[in-house]
């Protein structure tokens, strides 16, 4: 049986609960992350914010009147996102999201992904978190179990 600690990337990006949406948009971009754990002070994961979180936050007045207009400009919108920047992560991730155990088999990690429409999973060990693992890891998986 394939176990998550198996596939994990244990050089996963992640953010601390002070983080703020500035924050998550440096280290999303710098590490081409589309999900990032959110850590408490002891290690263990408390959420999760997307990439499509903080697109939603930054563009949710773009979003409403783009009902009106057709692809709004950005410009008389940046001041809204700009009041966000310093937003903690935590007024927009998903608290308490799906974690996996090392040891859980890979079926596990599908299984949640699938469930909750997430590309990547925090992994934890013994209480913290120690990587995530994403889907093209479990296609790597699936694909490796066969051969």
């Amino acid at each position: 049986m394939m176990r998550v600690q198996e596939f994990v990337d244990t050089h996963a990006p992640y953010l601390h609960a002070d983080a703020t949406l500035q924050d998550a948009v440096d280290k999303l971009d710098l590490y081409k992350a589309t999900a990032l754990p959110v850590l408490d002070d002891e290690g263990a994961v408390v959420g999760l914010i997307t990439e499509r979180q903080v697109f939603d936050a930054l563009f949710a007045e773009w979003r409403v009147a783009s009902q009106q207009v057709p692809a709004p400009q950005l410009t008389p919108f940046r001041a809204y996102a700009d009041a966000r920047r310093h937003a903690p992560v935590a007024q927009w991730m998903t608290p308490d999201p799906p974690v996996l155990n090392e040891h859980a088999p890979i079926e596990e990690a599908v299984a949640l992904m699938i469930q909750h429409g997430l590309d990547t999973l925090p992994v934890q060990g013994e209480g913290k978190f120690i990587g995530a693992i994403r889907m093209v890891d479990c296609c790597q998986a699936m694909l490796e179990s066969g051969s």
